[in-house]
């Protein structure tokens, strides 16, 4: 038993840091968990971004496709209209352009703000526009082009046109690059976040599987320890069978040895105290009536009253012999003797017998231990409970004895720490030791009722008690 409490311990030992690896784990696998979730919340917004700052740029591209668009258009409306001598359908796309184009260069001056980089190139892009809408408006109110282009040169409109081209073109490709610039740093950007989360899940898988582990660890040492304090409350309960059983004995052998000693005081006071007495008694007799009128009046008062005192010593041991061992319930039988023993408290109690009319045959030793109740009730009854009225019963039917005293007293509470119990103990041992049933029921003013029930037996019971050594 003592190596398996050490065993106990130790894994008790164990399991202690097992817990603190378990708090350990899961505190590290919510901050691992939460870390996760905050780098994919910045993984989400960071393509957001990205997406958002693409649609930006390209949406500045198209602006900037569209302006030109928007001049090509208007040069090659004025171009039809003076080819055609005037010709005023031709002029419609022109002033379409001419509506579009302003809202436009509003909306492109909110692209290059002040101070951003390309505001310069932005402004000379303006400046060329309105230039190239001036000769356009001009050569629309004029109905042709005023001045003469040498043979082999460009015209100014041509001129203004291809410079706008150039810086629409130098706007587009800035765009373009900062664009790939800003897709380049974001994929960058993704690419480290998504390294990260993946390092993270996976440090998160790692630390189920060690928490799964010890876990199981954890699981299997619980486990131990129950198969550990089952084994040892199986041994503890075989000790407290076998104690108890070794109590029940020795308290067999004390009761059986407590009555063969109280039957050999019977007997020897019976033989050589009675003896005694008798003949004491007989020889003050005699010696009385030898001496007869010889001797003084005080002196035969005294032989008088020597004999009476002896008769009386005859009469306490007598009774002192039927308290050690019952003759009525060795000659008579157990009905009998619990019947003497009500009558007399017939002038204490008004009594109610219960008794058979037949004797019950049982074993002596049986007969004796409900005798024994019997007395230790009554005994009970006369000290302690005030009682005014007492029922005694006994009877014998399928197959068990029925034995049972009841009083009308002050009762008391069963409970009670403060209740002196040898004497119930003794009465429920006597039941026990024939495989019999004790049972008492009491409460402060309802009295009291003992009811003591044993099965038939054919021979005297043999307590294993009876054969144990002596006690030293």
């Amino acid at each position: 038993m003592d190596a398996d409490k050490f065993s106990i311990r130790q894994q008790l030992s164990r399991l202690v840091p097992h817990r603190f690896w378990s708090i350990l784990l899961i505190v590290t696998g919510c901050v691992v968990v939460s870390t996760l979730l905050v780098f994919g919340r910045l993984h989400s917004e960071f393509a957001s971004e990205a997406m958002r700052n693409t649609q930006a740029f390209k949406t500045q591209i198209d602006r900037l496709n569209s302006l030109l668009v928007l001049v090509l258009d208007a040069e090659t409306s004025v171009r039809g209209y003076l080819l055609t001598e005037l010709n005023p359908a031709y002029l419609e796309p022109y002033e379409s352009s001419e509506r579009t184009i302003q809202g436009l260069l509003d909306a492109i001056n909110r692209d290059f703000p002040e101070g951003s980089t390309d505001r310069s190139e932005f402004e000379m892009l303006i400046g060329l526009i309105d230039a190239k809408r001036q000769i356009l408006a001009k050569a629309v109110r004029e109905g042709g082009v005023s001045s003469v282009i040498p043979p082999g040169q460009s015209g100014i409109g041509k001129i203004y046109m291809d410079q706008i081209r150039v810086s629409i073109a130098r706007l587009r490709e800035r765009l373009e690059e900062r664009n790939q610039h800003l897709v380049t740093e974001t994929a960058k950007r993704l690419n480290d976040t998504q390294q990260t989360i993946t390092i993270l899940a996976l440090g998160a898988l790692g630390l189920i599987i060690a928490l799964f582990a010890v876990q199981q660890r954890q699981a299997a040492l619980r486990a131990r320890i129950a198969e550990l304090l089952a084994h040892e409350n199986d041994v503890l309960e075989s000790t407290v069978v076998q104690r108890t059983q070794e109590l029940s004995d020795l308290a067999s052998y004390l009761t059986d040895a407590r009555e063969a000693e109280k039957a050999r005081l019977a007997r020897e006071m019976h033989d050589e105290l009675g003896a005694l007495l008798t003949a004491a008694k007989m020889d003050t007799s005699w010696l009385l009536r030898s001496l007869g009128q010889d001797i003084s009046p005080d002196i035969q008062t005294r032989f008088r009253r020597l004999i009476d005192t002896i008769g009386s010593g005859i009469t306490l041991k007598r009774r002192i012999i039927d308290d050690l061992r019952p003759p009525l319930l060795q000659g008579l039988g157990l009905v009998e003797a619990l019947r003497a023993m009500i009558d007399d408290l017939g002038s204490e109690y008004s009594i109610t017998l219960k008794l058979p009319d037949q004797d019950i045959q049982c074993p002596e030793q049986q007969g004796l231990a409900l005798f024994r109740i019997a007395q230790e009730a009554v005994t009970n009854i006369r000290k302690y409970a005030k009682a005014s009225q007492l029922e005694l019963g006994l009877e014998a039917q399928g197959g068990e004895i029925h034995l049972w005293i009841s009083d009308d007293g002050c009762g008391f509470d069963t409970t009670s720490p403060k209740l002196n119990r040898h004497g119930l103990a003794g009465m429920k041992h006597r039941v026990q030791m024939f495989g019999g049933r004790f049972t008492m029921a009491s409460a402060p003013g309802s009295g009291t009722r003992i009811d003591a029930r044993m099965p038939f037996l054919s021979a005297p019971p043999q307590p294993e008690s009876i054969h144990h050594e002596p006690m030293a």
